[in-house]
């Protein structure tokens, strides 16, 4: 009887496992996908229309991941918890993730849209193109390797993300981080537990890179002198 108990209770834990992490696979999705689509227009805008401004918000989006995440951390807490109510919610992961990793996504792609002659952006306008058609059609295919290896690179943060999923979750929005750091006690750390765990979170970012390292060297090399 107590072995039955002992094998319900590790499949029990497999399935908490299994379910956290594919919950925390969408999470990442979805992450990268809003971060894209608020960085790549606004990439695009700061890149070939930019303005006299357009320095000033580059630097003062850099100098937001200069700041210490504890010097936020309660204020975020108290505002999540007691005033907005979003306290360990998807919402508040994703959007959290997705802000952090916002001034990087455009700046990357700031510097690849820079590399990108500007008289092909003028053409398709002198040929009727609308501004999403010219970044669809003709933005998008020209920087496709630097947007994969954006992509690519805001997923690996977003999935690596400890102290934010962490500290603004508990049960219901918990992701991987979560479940690694929930293996210690009183009597000490599961090495266990820890390693298997830490080994099956390494998994999707190995296997993601593998297969998108041609986008990744190609977007990162993109616009150097050969």
């Amino acid at each position: 009887m107590l072995v039955l108990k002992k094998k319900n209770k590790k499949k029990k834990e497999k399935k908490d496992k299994r379910r956290i992490e594919v919950k925390k696979e969408k999470n990442k999705k979805k992450e990268k996908g809003f971060a894209l689509i608020v960085g790549v227009p606004a990439a695009y805008a700061m890149a070939f229309d930019p303005s006299r401004h357009t320095k000033d918000i580059l630097v003062w989006m850099l100098s937001t991941k200069m700041l210490p995440a504890a010097a936020v951390l309660y204020p975020m807490t108290f505002l999540t918890k007691n005033l907005l109510g979003l306290f360990d919610t998807h919402f508040l992961v994703i959007m959290v993730l997705c802000l952090i990793n916002l001034p990087i996504v455009i700046w990357m792609l700031f510097t690849y849209f820079k590399e990108i002659p500007k008289d092909i952006i003028e053409a398709g306008k002198m040929d009727g193109v609308s501004t999403w058609g010219e970044i669809k059609d003709i933005l998008i295919p020209l920087a496709w390797g630097g947007i994969a290896s954006t992509a690519l690179l805001t997923f690996i943060f977003c999935w690596n993300e400890a102290y934010w999923t962490v500290r603004l979750t508990t049960i219901d929005a918990a992701t991987l981080s979560k479940l690694i750091e929930g293996n210690r006690a009183p009597e000490g750390l599961f090495f266990g537990r820890l390693s298997a765990v830490s080994t099956a979170a390494i998994g999707p970012t190995v296997v993601l890179g593998w297969f998108g390292q041609k986008q990744l060297v190609e977007g990162l090399t993109f616009g150097a002198v050969k």
